[in-house]
């Protein structure tokens, strides 16, 4: 991929929203997740990890490890979905600007570029960091808003034991040979969106791909809502195939799900993963997260986080585990050959896309 702006290159990501709240030294209510100092005198901060599966296992190993090397910083984990916690650090911001949820943590590209839109998120000082610089260039942003630790792609997603083969293209999820095989997770923009790229449209021109999925409606089984319903749908063969990330794909697939996931020869679609510093906070604390994420740049941490989130890391000098070396998900020329989006059509027109797939498609499923 060429020269991407920011705005061109974060993409949106479905999630399971749990309600689960936990932390490295104790559970982290909404109501005190941030404040500037702990009861001994420590610097504290809450640091924004995902929700399921093995997404928490870095963050607070690395919490752990810090804590470890600085006496004087205390580390909570707050984890939860960004649907769900970035709606909770929206009304923490309206009623306190100056005492955020979070203090920092991972974001998807959906909420990276809402935050952006809302200013939710402090811009980095890039030059104070010094793993920065070993950071992909299509990672680090014009604005400094953040900066990539990994990324996910979207690819399709069959069951092997259902579907012995498909073609490896877009194009099979509207394939009237698997008619009623298809789950999706909640709205599947890209399903669309690919629908309408590979029909003469495009992100501008969306009707193409309206137009095909409100007539092939029947292809969809169900839509899920969970994680769990996801691997259950797919591993019985009650709807055996779908488009969705590559690493939650391979962690099931690593737990014995009889699961292929397959780039498409269009190209997957890129899912990028970012650090943030959030609005609000004093100068010592800026520092400490700033010190912070320059740590989890490193090579290290880089390559842990792609381990156990199954994704591309970031930093360039990170190396990739072995386990993920020779998935086709990882290969050079599926990096290469990554759709180029413009996710700031796709921000400003989430709300009504998803009302139109309600209305248009998912009342015909």
């Amino acid at each position: 991929m060429t020269d991407i702006s920011r705005r061109r290159f974060l993409g949106t990501a479905a999630g399971a929203a749990g309600m689960t709240l936990a932390a490295a030294c104790g559970s982290v209510s909404p109501k005190s997740a941030a404040p500037s100092a702990s009861k001994d005198g420590k610097l504290t901060l809450t640091m924004f990890a995902f929700l399921g599966g093995d997404l928490g296992k870095m963050p607070k190993e690395f919490a752990k490890e810090y804590m470890a090397s600085h006496k004087s910083v205390e580390i909570k984990v707050y984890e939860q979905s960004n649907s769900v916690g970035y709606t909770k650090m929206l009304a923490q911001k309206k009623a306190a600007p100056d005492q955020p949820l979070v203090n920092f943590g991972f974001f998807n590209a959906q909420t990276s570029t809402q935050g952006a839109d809302d200013k939710m998120f402090t811009k980095l000082d890039y030059a104070s960091m010094s793993n920065a610089a070993d950071i992909d260039e299509r990672f680090r942003y014009q604005d400094g808003i953040g900066i990539g630790i990994g990324i996910d792609q979207l690819g399709l997603l069959y069951n092997k034991q259902k579907l012995p083969q498909v073609s490896g293209s877009w194009a099979d999820l509207w394939n009237r040979a698997y008619q009623g095989q298809v789950s999706f997770f909640s709205f599947p923009w890209y399903a669309v969106y690919m629908a309408a790229k590979l029909n003469g449209g495009g992100l501008d021109n969306m009707e193409p791909g309206w137009e095909l999925w409100k007539r092939e409606a029947q292809q969809i089984r169900l839509l899920v809502e969970s994680n769990p319903q996801y691997l259950n749908v797919l591993s019985n063969g009650t709807a055996p195939l779908t488009a969705y990330f590559a690493g939650t794909g391979q962690q099931w697939i690593n737990s014995g799900a009889p699961l292929t996931y397959v780039v498409p020869k269009e190209g997957a679609i890129p899912l990028p993963v970012n650090l943030q510093a959030v609005e609000g906070q004093s100068q010592s604390q800026l520092e400490a997260i700033h010190d912070i994420i320059n740590e989890m740049l490193s090579p290290k941490w880089c390559a842990r986080w792609a381990e156990t989130s199954v994704e591309v890391p970031a930093n360039t000098k990170a190396e990739l585990p072995r386990s993920l070396a020779a998935l086709p998900a990882f290969a050079k020329a599926t990096s290469d050959g990554f759709q180029e989006i413009d996710y700031g059509i796709v921000g400003r027109n989430n709300a009504e896309w998803q009302k139109r797939w309600e209305t248009d498609i998912a009342s015909r499923i």
